[in-house]
């Protein structure tokens, strides 16, 4: 029972670390991580983790993502679903399997998932060392980019990068919705107006009363004028979607 406590309290009490300390990271403790991730639920295992180690590709990442602070990081691991070695496998097996045809978007929703339970299972292997990590969702966003960057093939894509270190700050924990809005019983149940602007006005005002947009970002800025602005509807993200969804497609996501 005090595993059990113990591995729940790393989870409960896990942070996003964006302030790592130069410390290296042995090889043979990256790979119990991953390894770690390998142990997630999967389906097809389709998913690969490209370690960055290169100073020059290090140097891009942070550019594209737009995070200077990422550089402390010990350790990058882009996080990619993998449907390429999914394929391979299917033409071994058989000519006629669900990837040759753009009707059937199972497999692409299969892969993300279990990269995700992997990723997860890697954030809390990292934990469980007491290293701290950050994931960011630039690698997605700018998966074009990542893509040259990194030389994916057809079927690979970018879906996060993952920044693993030691910590050099303990952040506050950040807000989540409250329980009975995300879980459910029997059937789904709306939330209402009330429910919404109480999540959005009080975890904003933590990230504010935090100075988390200037300490990490330097944004003068509230976080709910942050999460308008992050959210709206213009037609400079329009066109960087219509990029995205274009490049997804022809990578053979089917979504």
């Amino acid at each position: 029972m005090s595993v059990a406590r113990s591995l729940l309290n790393i989870i409960y009490n896990r942070r996003t670390v964006r302030k790592f300390k130069p410390v290296d990271i042995p090889e043979e403790v990256i790979n119990m991580i991953v390894e770690a991730g390998q142990r997630a639920p999967s389906y097809n295992q389709a998913y690969s983790f490209i370690l960055v180690s290169d100073k020059e590709k290090r140097k891009a990442l942070e550019e594209i993502c737009d995070a200077k602070y990422i550089s402390n990081a010990s350790t990058m691991i882009v996080i990619c679903s993998d449907l390429n070695r999914v394929k391979k496998m299917f033409d071994y097996l058989s000519r006629n399997h669900v990837l040759t045809s753009d009707e059937y978007p199972v497999e692409t929703i299969y892969s993300i998932f279990e990269t995700g339970l992997a990723t997860q299972n890697m954030v809390i292997a990292a934990e469980v060392l007491g290293f701290g990590t950050a994931l960011l969702d630039c690698a997605l966003v700018e998966a074009e980019r990542v893509a040259t960057l990194l030389e994916l093939p057809k079927g690979v894509v970018p879906i996060g990068l993952l920044c693993i270190g030691e910590k050099d700050e303990l952040p506050p924990k950040r807000p989540r919705w409250p329980l009975h809005t995300v879980f459910h019983k029997n059937k789904y149940r709306e939330p209402n107006p009330y429910e919404i602007a109480n999540y959005v006005e009080e975890s904003s005002e933590m990230y504010d009363q935090e100075g988390y947009l200037m300490k990490y970002a330097g944004i003068p800025m509230k976080y709910k004028d942050y999460l308008v602005v992050k959210t709206e509807r213009t037609k400079e993200v329009e066109k960087r979607y219509e990029k995205l969804s274009k490049f997804l497609k022809k990578a053979g996501f089917k979504i």
